[in-house]
């Protein structure tokens, strides 16, 4: 729930009142340069195939009205509601940059981006948007030192907003578990071009669930990939409690058919898994230049958002801004 903003001292005329507003290394390194060099297109960067889509995208959001339509709209899809008494009218304070809302009932403020990635932030509202219509770019994503020159903001800016921006993601997929028919395995999420020890065994591998809710004919239409947690493992070994684990967090209690093998890359039935794993591999490694274990699951849950609304062939900037506007606890920004 936002805090109350500072009281307005000006006169109730600046008010106005709104009724509802396993093989060897060789042939692992062998296979991982292959799939580096047929994954070109989800990661390289064509600017100027971007500025065409961004034109047509300014089109939409020309002004900082534009955003606000869109915020209000998404934060109140019914209407203005008090956050505290649910009150449905309120006094719209518009003295500020951005508008702030006060109850008619309790009095209490809340200002438009309460509550979502953009609250606090002096970043304008169309440079916001401007980076959720980035990220949700199918084909590349983007990184800080990309935002950065897009938006012509600072390098800590740019890492804030996309730090913010998988947070919220990462919100979304908690929200939306794996149903009906619910199949996969673990494999290890690692980088391209890590040093492999004597044993095959790679330094910065990370074991990770890769699991989908099928359709009738087998074909994934929601992906999860999540990391195992630390004391679900030991020596390279993944323990039975770790699907268990996965199953409780991430699987609805309703799924009609549940199996999850926790032997390393054991879900032949459904080989697309381990393409999907590929290529969030080869996304992490050629956008990010690998990824430590600390933010990890934050770039792979923003993979299998975009990838999911893929399969389900819906827009992915509408679901990705609403996602980033319609929060359901405050997010907390540290930095690596």
């Amino acid at each position: 729930m936002p805090r109350n903003a500072d009281k307005d001292c000006r006169s109730d005329s600046d008010r106005k009142p709104e009724a509802n507003a396993g093989r060897s290394v060789d042939s692992k390194i062998i296979q991982d340069v292959l799939l580096n060099l047929s994954m070109d297109r989800y990661s390289k960067w064509d600017e100027g195939a971007f500025r065409q889509e961004e034109k047509a995208f300014r089109n939409r959001f020309k002004t900082q009205e534009d955003c606000v339509q869109f915020i209000y709209q998404a934060k109140w899809p019914d209407g203005f509601s008090c956050p505290r008494c649910g009150h449905r009218q309120a006094y719209v304070i518009r003295s500020r940059r951005l508008p702030l809302y006060e109850c008619r009932s309790c009095r209490h403020q809340t200002s438009l981006i309460a509550g979502t990635v953009m609250e606090g932030s002096r970043t304008s509202l169309c440079k916001w948007f401007l980076a959720f219509h980035l990220v949700a770019n199918t084909e590349q994503g983007t990184n800080a030192v990309q935002l950065s020159s897009f938006l012509q903001v600072t390098y800590k800016t740019a890492w804030a907003i996309l730090h913010k921006i998988r947070q919220a993601l990462s919100q979304a997929d908690h929200k939306q578990p794996l149903t009906g028919v619910v199949k996969g395995g673990t494999a290890f999420h690692r980088p391209f071009r890590s040093a492999a020890s004597v044993l095959g065994l790679y330094p910065e591998q990370r074991p990770v669930f890769v699991v989908a809710s099928l359709d009738k004919g087998a074909v994934p239409q929601q992906v999860k990939i999540k990391t195992v947690r630390p004391e679900d493992m030991e020596d390279g070994r993944i323990y039975r409690s770790a699907g268990e684990h996965f199953i409780k967090e991430h699987v609805s209690p309703d799924a009609l058919d549940v199996d999850i093998e926790t032997r390393r890359y054991h879900y032949q039935r459904v080989p697309s898994l381990r393409n999907y794993l590929r290529k969030a591999r080869a996304w992490t490694n050629r956008v990010f230049n690998g990824i430590g274990p600390k933010y990890l699951q934050h770039y792979l849950d923003e993979f299998c958002f975009r990838l999911n609304l893929q399969l389900q062939n819906v827009p992915i900037f509408e679901h990705l801004a609403r996602a980033c506007i319609r929060l359901s606890m405050e997010m907390s920004l540290s930095r690596p």
